[in-house]
């Protein structure tokens, strides 16, 4: 499945803070949100901010007994893990996702700590018809860039900040304008410390096709009515 233009996509962490909290979450997210991203409970989130860290320490199950909870597809889904935990054993994380239903698997420090892996990674996706998804910062090389177009990702996703929820003074806009043009036609997202309206519709109005939030989704989990009024309020900033 294709991410939609423009988008907004949710991230919650698998089964926090408990299974049956997640099942809920992911029913009701899926009616607001275009696309999701599931975390894989993990014991080092080295690039998560405290918040979502947090969730992580405090899933219900770990790792991919996590993922395998429930299926997915009613909107697409992204499985977001770090191949640090994996780096001996991709076919199996890419086999969870296909039976699952999920459409990719994205791991934050792919590129950046195992870009050794890369190939390795495409053949692992490729096997169960996955399709690749890249995450990349400001400081990526655009040589790097230009080269994870010619493997057709599903996304690319552009890390704004160092962490999630943390902001920095980094200027948003001149980033997502650069790595735009850098990409083509392939979709872009964006997220970390996207929270408002105002913050999405600058994002977007730079370049992105869709926006992804998470830390401020996390204390409105167990409130329905609450994280739908937030994602509609969010929905606001998409043209």
């Amino acid at each position: 499945m294709d991410i939609r233009k423009p988008g907004l996509g949710a991230y919650i962490t698998a089964t926090y803070p408990n299974k049956e909290s997640f099942l809920k979450a992911v029913k009701c997210l899926s009616g607001v949100s275009d696309f999701l991203e599931i975390g894989i409970p993990t014991q080092n989130p080295k690039y998560d901010g405290p918040v979502i860290r947090k969730t992580h320490f405090d899933s219900e199950l770990k790792g991919l007994d996590a993922i395998r909870v429930t299926k997915y597809g009613d909107v697409p889904t992204i499985l977001m893990g770090y191949i640090d935990d994996y780096v001996n054993n991709l076919g199996l994380v890419t086999e969870t996702a296909s039976e699952v239903g999920a459409s990719s698997v994205l791991f934050p420090d792919l590129l950046f700590e195992h870009l050794d892996m890369l190939e390795n990674y495409i053949n692992a996706m490729r096997e169960y018809s996955l399709r690749p998804t890249f995450f990349i910062s400001s400081n990526t090389p655009y040589t790097l860039v230009g080269t994870l177009i010619k493997y057709e990702p599903l996304f690319i996703y552009l890390g704004l900040y160092a962490a999630t929820g943390i902001k920095l003074p980094l200027y948003i806009e001149r980033n997502v304008r650069e790595v735009r043009k850098l990409v083509d036609n392939i979709t872009l997202i964006a997220g970390f410390a996207i929270n408002t309206p105002e913050m999405v519709k600058l994002v977007i109005s730079a370049g992105a096709d869709a926006v992804v939030v998470g830390t401020a989704l996390v204390n409105k989990l167990n409130d329905q009515r609450a994280c739908v009024e937030f994602m509609t309020s969010l929905r606001g900033g998409l043209p």
